[in-house]
């Protein structure tokens, strides 16, 4: 997720040309008179919309707070079912719990995403949306998890935080679902800091998160926003004008990382040659490959390997290095908490737990070295090859 790599003079350009052709005004409404007719957060939000074929996009100030309004737009309240994947990070959970509804974590299959046969066992008559977690670059078995939906009368929301650029079947994430949660934060493809986007086709869940993101305003057309009516009590996730501009510099690198990553991915994998075996891709073709991952023979070569690169001085991605806070069954701050969870945790996910215990995640960045490259290649060829 290498946006942070490539911050430079043109995000310094949009950002001091708020205080060049704006004066300085960094809040995304009013001040007329001053901004010179510039909003950028409204700019930023159609350009995300048409760079990836939305018909709505709501900017948040993050992809957590993005995950929590879109659940408040489908109409998620306390006592309601929410179905998610074992292998995500804590946001997801976090989103479910703060609306007061129940996350029910289901097992991942070896792509590392949403398992549709332990999905199909998890709906209750509770149940009211699925979140399939597009994990590390790669997607969800969106085509059958839909299917599933249609068939129990749920809503979808992709929690894509981690796939910024990519694609399911020749179309871009988040064309099959109701609604598509994005990141912007400091590690993501894109990057403004903290940020984040709902985007959707749907005009009443972009209507409910415009409003909802905005202490519920109404937006009533030439009425000042001080005179406007509500529909219910929002909340404040706005973001300013200095982040949009800023991720508006960096949307227009967005082509150029995926290309950059799918081209140093593939390098990667040829200096590692074969008898490798990676976790498994529902779509390759639209992976935005910002992660090479590993799926080892057994746990002892995924130690092995993870030891290797330890004393090369190498870093891993995600797992195992911040498994505690993506791996479900390593959050004792949400299951010994929890009433359904509390008292047999230690005994759920243990298809997911064989799986994410044999993996390894190697970054893929943009300027990444044919000397750093052959390093790594170095260290899976001596792990795995190694009696």
């Amino acid at each position: 997720m290498p946006g942070w790599e490539l911050i430079g003079e043109e995000e310094k350009k949009a950002v001091l040309d708020i205080f060049e052709a704006s004066n300085g005004i960094m809040f995304e409404h009013g001040f007329d008179a001053l901004r010179n007719g510039r909003f950028r957060v409204r700019e930023f939000e159609q350009a995300f919309a048409k760079k990836l074929g939305y018909r709505y996009c709501q900017a948040v100030t993050s992809g957590t707070a993005g995950l929590l309004v879109a659940l408040k737009a489908i109409g998620i309240k306390p006592g309601d079912e929410v179905i998610t994947q074992s292998f995500t990070f804590i946001a997801t959970l976090e989103a479910i719990i703060e609306c007061g509804a129940t996350p029910v974590i289901v097992d991942i299959d070896e792509s590392l995403t949403m398992d549709t046969d332990a999905l199909k066992a998890a709906i209750t008559d509770k149940t009211k949306a699925i979140i399939p977690v597009h994990m590390l670059g790669s997607s969800a078995r969106m085509e059958n998890i839909m299917e599933i939906a249609h068939e129990h009368g749920l809503y979808v929301i992709e929690d894509a935080c981690e796939i910024l650029g990519g694609s399911y079947k020749s179309k871009p994430i988040g064309c099959l679902s109701h609604a598509t949660v994005y990141s912007l934060d400091g590690g993501k493809t894109i990057t403004c800091g903290e940020g984040g986007m709902v985007a959707t086709n749907d005009l009443n869940i972009y209507t409910f998160c415009k409003e909802y993101v905005d202490h519920g305003h109404q937006f009533y057309p030439g009425l000042p926003k001080g005179r406007d009516k509500a529909r219910f009590t929002g909340f404040n996730y706005r973001l300013t004008e200095m982040q949009a501009a800023y991720a508006s510099a960096q949307l227009e690198k967005l082509d150029y990382i995926v290309n950059k990553n799918r081209e140093n991915m593939k390098k990667l994998k040829e200096k590692i040659g074969l008898g490798v075996r990676y976790r498994y891709s529902h779509d390759v073709v639209g992976d935005i490959d910002d992660t090479l991952i590993l799926l080892l023979d057994n746990k002892q070569t995924a130690d092995r390997l993870i030891s290797v690169l330890a004393e090369e001085k190498m870093a891993t991605k995600i797992l195992p290095d911040a498994a505690d806070w993506h791996f479900i069954p390593n959050m004792p701050q949400f299951l010994n908490g929890h009433p359904i969870y509390k008292n047999d945790h230690w005994m759920r996910w243990k298809k997911s737990k064989q799986i994410v215990e044999r993996c390894v995640a190697l970054p893929i960045t943009v300027k990444m070295t044919d000397e750093v490259m052959d390093k790594y290649a170095d260290a899976v060829r001596k792990a795995i090859h190694e009696k």
